[in-house]
C-alpha cells in the first residue's frame, strides 16, 4: 500500500464519517458508501498536483470554509480535514463553462482529491470538491457513476424534474447512475465534497 499522507487519511476518514451517519440503512447510497470506503482502505499511488492560479470563485473558499468549521459534529470535522489538505490541490473550472449562460462560468470551481489529478491517482474512486460563489447555479448534468455529496454550506439540489430541496449543512445527497442533477447556491458560497464509484459493480 503506497504510503498515504496523515492528512488525506484524516480527510477521507472525516468524508467516511459525515456519510455514513446519514445514509439509511440497505438503500442505495449506503451501498455506495460501504464500496467507495471500502475500496479506499488500500492506497493508491501519490501525486502532487500542479496548483496554478485558482479560478475567481476560489476567493469565496475562507468564507465557505470557516462557516462549516464553526459548525458542530462530522460537518465541521470534515471542514477542518479539507482546510488541512486545501493547499495542496489544482482548482480549476468545469470544462466547457464558458458556454453555460449567466454567471456560471465566473461562479463556480471544482478541485480533485482522490482519482486523475488528484492527491490519490486511482480509477475505481473519484473524490472532489465543488464550489460555488453566492447566487450560482451548476447546471443540469448526469453521469454513469452514481454520487455522493457530503454538505458542507447551505444551499439547494435538484433531480430530474422534482422541485429544489435543501439537505442542510452535513447533509447527505445520493444520485443514482445518469439522475439528471443541479445544486445551486444562496447568498453564500455553496461547498460540498463528491464522491463516485468509478469501478466496476
Amino acid at each position: 500500500m503506497p504510503a498515504r499522507t496523515a492528512h488525506l487519511q484524516n480527510f477521507i476518514d472525516a468524508t467516511h464519517n459525515i456519510i455514513s451517519a446519514r445514509v439509511k440503512p440497505g438503500e442505495p447510497a449506503e451501498a455506495a458508501c460501504k464500496r467507495i470506503f471500502k475500496a479506499l482502505e488500500t492506497g493508491e499511488a501519490q501525486n502532487a498536483p500542479h496548483r496554478g492560479e485558482p479560478p475567481r470563485a476560489w476567493a469565496h473558499l475562507h468564507e465557505a470554509l470557516k462557516a462549516a468549521a464553526s459548525s458542530t459534529g462530522p460537518a465541521a470535522a470534515l471542514a477542518d480535514a479539507f482546510g488541512a489538505i486545501e493547499p495542496e490541490l489544482c482548482w480549476q473550472r468545469r470544462p466547457g463553462a464558458d458556454k453555460v449562460p449567466g454567471n456560471f462560468a465566473d461562479g463556480h470551481t471544482n478541485a480533485t482529491i482522490v482519482g486523475e489529478g488528484g492527491l490519490e491517482v486511482r480509477g475505481d474512486v473519484r473524490i472532489g470538491v465543488s464550489l460555488l460563489a453566492p447566487h450560482v447555479t451548476y447546471p443540469d448534468h448526469r453521469h454513469p457513476p452514481e454520487e455522493l455529496y457530503a454538505v458542507l454550506s447551505p444551499g439547494f439540489w435538484r433531480q430530474d424534474a422534482k422541485p429544489w430541496h435543501e439537505p442542510g449543512l452535513g447533509g447527505v445527497v445520493y444520485n443514482h447512475p445518469n439522475v439528471v442533477h443541479a445544486m445551486r447556491s444562496t447568498e453564500v458560497p455553496l461547498l460540498a465534497v463528491w464522491c463516485l464509484w468509478t469501478g466496476p459493480h
